[in-house]
């Protein structure tokens, strides 16, 4: 018997790294603050957003000074500087010039947390100009490209090492496969299925051949190779999208940037090659990956499929919430349940 290890967010956050996406948001505006510290320039914009002074007559860096906004014993970081310049009408004309962005920037605000990609995807479905929601998708990515960059390395995390490497035990098998248990405890094969950009699972990687890492949607190494989009072929609109005969509205649809590496078909050999256990560690199964995690679950060969849930405090989890997330991606309710571990089986990931 196999394992499949499916390595979402949530397992480089386990191991200390800011990878959400509000930690992201949140940088790139930091970085703004950095630009307009030192700017030369009376206007200052990219694709996402405008900061132009009202007065015209003193550049970014020296209006600073003439406001008192920095002084020789106030300085502001990069942080504050930007929301003085986004609050302060009177000193600049500030405007987000994407509406895909603005909603981005009021999930975080609101929620603390936000989801690109569902959101790219509600504006795609309703854009009559997909190549601009396109464009503001590939800036964006390029930007969280450069961000994960510049994070640090982590450190190995003992006890996720343990249950990477954890036996299976019979219990968590589905009974509908019992057949299938040969009473082996360890994996045979073991595959880390990363769904992250980062470099975190390479600390896990054994040697040997029976372990091996699939970057399924890219790594920072190859920028390229990055896969940010969208991938449910079962939304209601999907179709639409397909009938709209403009491939602008497909151009982040992860089913077709799958084809362009070998990736996909690598982790569809290991699934065809034996019975395996699907453990999922830090990866949310919402259903921007729906197509992809579909294959997965309800695959004749997985007879057990094990949820590391997050432990949120002493008497909070989100192990239901991650099943409720992991059933929309079954199209055989009765299969689920007999293939998803209970909760008495399963433990908090890292702890």
């Amino acid at each position: 018997m196999n394992r499949l290890v499916l390595i979402g967010n949530g397992c480089d956050i386990a191991h200390g790294l800011k990878t959400s996406y509000a930690n992201f948001i949140e940088w790139y505006w930091e970085e703004w603050g950095k630009r307009l510290r030192m700017s030369r320039e009376v206007v200052e914009d990219d694709t996402l957003c405008s900061f132009k002074l009202r007065d015209r007559h003193y550049d970014w860096y020296n209006t600073w000074y003439i406001n008192k906004i920095i002084t020789v014993l106030d300085h502001p970081d990069d942080q504050d500087l930007v929301e003085i310049a986004k609050n302060t009408p009177e000193l600049c004309d500030f405007s987000i010039k994407s509406p895909f962005f603005q909603k981005i920037c009021d999930e975080v605000e609101t929620k603390n947390w936000v989801d690109i990609e569902e959101i790219y995807y509600a504006f795609l479905k309703s854009s009559e100009d997909p190549k601009q929601i396109n464009d503001d998708l590939d800036f964006i990515k390029d930007k969280l490209i450069k961000y994960l960059n510049s994070l640090e390395k982590p450190s190995i995390n003992p006890i996720i090492k343990k249950q990477i490497l954890s036996p299976i035990n019979k219990e968590e098998v589905a009974i509908s496969s019992m057949d299938k248990w040969d009473d082996v405890s360890m994996p045979n094969n073991l595959m880390l299925l990363d769904f992250n950009y980062t470099d975190t699972t390479a600390m896990y990687l054994s040697e040997t051949d029976k372990f091996s890492i699939n970057h399924i949607h890219g790594c920072l190494e190859n920028p390229k190779s990055v896969i940010f989009g969208y991938g449910d072929e079962r939304d209601d609109e999907y179709e639409i999208l397909m009938r709209k005969n403009n491939n602008e509205y497909l151009q982040h649809i992860k089913s077709f940037r799958y084809l362009e590496a070998s990736n996909y078909r690598s982790m569809l050999a290991f699934i065809e090659s034996a019975p395996y256990q699907l453990c999922i560690m830090g990866h949310s199964c919402g259903i921007s990956d729906r197509t992809l995690l579909s294959t997965l679950f309800e695959h004749p060969n997985c007879i057990s499929i094990k949820p590391y849930y997050h432990q949120i405090d002493e008497n909070t989890d989100d192990y239901r919430k991650l099943v409720q997330n992991i059933a929309r991606n079954f199209t055989n309710p009765r299969l689920m349940r007999d293939r998803v571990v209970g909760k008495e089986g399963c433990e908090a990931l890292g702890l």
